[in-house]
């Protein structure tokens, strides 16, 4: 296989690279099919269509889909799938360039934790990477300045329950059938949309909270046979990307791999320009060359594997 040749660090960042940017051309399908369910619903709909492509994608090579280590699985889960929810929650109360601020300041947070709970050596290469990838960031969302509240709390949150369940990933799932990781994350996630939804249909929210954010609070619609078509393709695409990403934490020292997320951002604004006409401003250009830069910061930044990552 061609990535072989390549160490276990720099095969991580390929793959996370690659999915990332999947998943910027994936998010920007879901705008074909958002004015027409919830959240919930679409959760829920990409979950059922990935869970099968997933289980065939296990019978296929020969991968197993049911997890051997199920308490860190469990545990990782549980990270990932709130860090969704706390990120999508708080859209209806602020601007979304706030909270896309907040939920990419996972990378600092997978520094921190790095350094506390495993005493993983970070390099000022490193640190000063992430703080000039995150201005990048700032740069290309351009948050709004309204005052610190409450609520920007829960993407920041969203970013430190990402963090931990990247961290996880490398170091206590490493061995771990990485279609079972992304099996437990699809159903989790799929479950978590159906109940949601469920529960907005059987008890409504205010019509002005439905008005104001209808992907948020609706609750179960009637779909068309294009709803299910593109649905198919942002299910394939999705299980594509998470496969690519988990395989990356899996490979990756995590402090390492995580500034690689920020290749979402120049993806995602690649795609929104070739769809959708949206041509960034001369800041958000500023901030894409501040996160390569970051981002070739951490590539040529001396790297200490351990023993286990030589293999």
């Amino acid at each position: 296989m061609l990535l072989e040749k390549f160490t276990p660090a720099t095969r991580g960042a390929i793959l996370l690279v690659s999915g990332i940017s999947i998943f910027g051309f994936s998010d920007n399908l879901t705008l074909l099919v958002s004015n027409q369910v919830s959240v919930g619903q679409f959760h829920f709909s990409r979950s059922l269509i990935a869970m099968f492509m997933v289980f065939g994608l296990g019978k296929v090579f020969g991968l197993s889909v049911m997890p051997k280590y199920w308490k860190p699985i469990l545990i990782r889960t549980f990270f990932m799938v709130t860090s969704m929810l706390l990120y999508f929650g708080v859209m209806p109360m602020m601007p979304i360039a706030e909270a896309g601020a907040g939920l990419f300041t996972s990378p600092i947070f997978v520094l921190i934790f790095s350094t506390i709970f495993f005493k993983e050596h970070i390099g000022w290469r490193k640190v000063f990477a992430v703080i000039i990838g995150s201005c990048g960031v700032l740069l290309v969302l351009q948050p709004g300045a309204n005052g610190f509240t409450f609520y920007q709390i829960m993407p920041m949150m969203a970013g430190a329950c990402y963090a931990l369940g990247s961290i996880i990933t490398y170091h206590y799932l490493r061995e771990e059938s990485s279609l079972a990781i992304l099996m437990s994350f699809i159903v989790s996630i799929g479950l978590c949309g159906f109940v949601i939804t469920t529960l907005l249909t059987y008890f409504p929210v205010a019509p002005d909270l439905v008005e104001q954010a209808p992907f948020l609070f609706q609750g179960w619609q009637s779909v068309d046979g294009s709803f299910w078509l593109w649905m198919f393709l942002i299910a394939a695409l999705a299980s594509t990307a998470l496969s690519l990403m988990t395989r990356a934490y899996q490979l990756a020292q995590t402090s390492y791999a995580a500034i690689f997320e920020y290749a979402y951002l120049i993806s995602v604004g690649l795609f929104s320009w070739l769809f959708w006409g949206i041509i960034p401003n001369y800041l958000s250009a500023i901030g894409i060359l501040l996160i390569i830069f970051a981002g070739v910061m951490i590539v040529l930044a001396p790297q200490k594997p351990s023993a286990e990552q030589l293999v």
